[in-house]
């Protein structure tokens, strides 16, 4: 067979995969695929960065609980937050809703007053916004709690909306100015984000666009107010200290699993503890810049992270904060580098078919082994990645085309 017959046969082929594979990509079809592939370059990666300064606080219902009510009543939390600024607490969020129907005026009366030992821009609580079409009742005083962001630019319009915050944390706490951010959001309609470490840090109800619960505790802990916050749509969230964190065009940024390890977790009963019994790890983790109080029962773990394990919504918001502390995100490459990858690649396989059989065969094989060495060093040191499905399978076409049509001598 002619060289350019082979040339012509190999190009329909490369576009024909290329049409097929972006096409399945943009229905989530290789989402598993690509997030083993994340987990991957994540494993190959050596952390070069500032260790994060948070500390999560699990309350759970186990055995060994020291709470006597489930869930925790106002005065269990105002027993935490006594402990915790004894032990000298720098920020404390929240992240279980801070409402209750049936508990006494006593009980709330002691969790407000435990609530004023703290100074402003020291205590953080969590809320979950709701969304439905028929509803706006999000009152405009709460709304001003949030904290909203002028400074955007880009289509607000992608940024997830919420209509109302049900339940609102309680009257006595929003009334002396304790700010609250959103742990999630319950839409009507569920999105199809397939990831479940992409993390939304923005939403908006009408036209006013608020911070969420870890972007809200990482301002916070910079001491940054909203008009400190420029936020670019599709690329960036920039705070007036200087941190960077790249987002997409719904507000959505990815947390960085291999920061696992790195994120101090504590049983809420060490608050229990004389400080002479505490050893230095604990002493170390209520020393943290942030401490996250959360809800980490079996029950909530149910957030797929990876290998067949699952997470609470706690832990996540935990590993979202230790993200941005430690400046470790994970982007996409441009689709023209992209672009000039697959370009890259067929030119290979114009050159590969031109050889015989078994060179073009072992050529192939190298190539692939390259591309996931440059790959794998493209992440150590910029945390870029791209997908490999649509590399991979011009690879496979040019193994393939070389074992059909090559011949076992070289063409004279």
């Amino acid at each position: 067979m002619s060289y350019k017959k082979k040339v012509t046969i190999f190009l329909i082929l490369c576009a024909i995969i290329i049409s097929l594979i972006r096409r399945e990509e943009n229905n989530g079809t290789f989402s598993d695929f690509n997030r083993g592939y994340i987990n991957w370059l994540i494993d190959t990666k050596e952390v070069k960065a500032e260790p994060p300064s948070v500390t999560l606080l699990r309350i759970s219902n186990s055995e060994n609980s020291v709470f006597q009510d489930w869930p925790p009543s106002p005065i269990d939390y105002a027993i935490i937050l006594k402990n915790l600024k004894k032990n000298g607490a720098k920020l404390v969020a929240i992240e279980p809703l801070m409402a209750w129907n049936d508990a006494g005026e006593g009980l709330l009366e002691t969790l407000r007053t435990a609530s004023l030992k703290y100074d402003k821009g020291e205590l953080l609580m969590g809320a979950i916004f709701q969304m439905d079409q028929s509803v706006f009742g999000s009152d405009a005083k709460f709304i001003n709690l949030l904290n909203p962001i002028s400074n955007i630019s880009g289509d607000i319009r992608n940024i997830p909306e919420f209509t109302m915050i049900d339940p609102l944390p309680d009257r006595r706490l929003t009334s002396i100015g304790i700010p609250f951010g959103f742990t999630s959001i319950d839409m009507a309609e569920k999105d199809k984000e397939n990831n479940p470490m992409k993390v939304p840090l923005l939403a908006r109800i009408r036209d006013r666009v608020v911070a969420s619960f870890p972007l809200r505790a990482i301002m916070m802990e910079q001491g940054i107010d909203s008009n400190e916050v420029k936020i670019h749509l599709g690329e960036k969230i920039v705070l007036e200290s200087g941190t960077e964190i790249p987002i997409d065009s719904q507000g959505y940024f990815e947390a960085f699993t291999g920061l696992r390890p790195e994120i101090n977790k504590e049983d809420i009963s060490i608050l229990s503890l004389p400080m002479e019994e505490l050893d230095k790890s604990q002493l170390s983790s209520l020393s943290n810049r942030i401490i996250l109080v959360g809800i980490d029962t079996e029950k909530d773990q149910i957030i797929p992270f990876r290998l067949g394990i699952n997470i609470s919504n706690a832990e996540r918001i935990a590993l979202s904060i230790a993200t941005i502390q430690s400046n470790l995100f994970i982007e996409s490459l441009s689709s023209s580098f992209e672009y000039l990858i697959w370009i890259s690649i067929i030119l290979i396989g114009l050159y590969m078919i031109r050889l015989k059989r078994s060179k073009a065969i072992a050529r192939s094989l190298i190539t692939i082994i390259v591309y996931f060495a440059v790959s794998m060093v493209l992440f150590q040191s910029s945390n870029q990645w791209v997908s490999p499905m649509t590399p991979l399978s011009l690879m496979t076409c040019i193994l393939i085309t070389s074992w059909a049509l090559c011949q076992k001598k070289e063409e004279s």
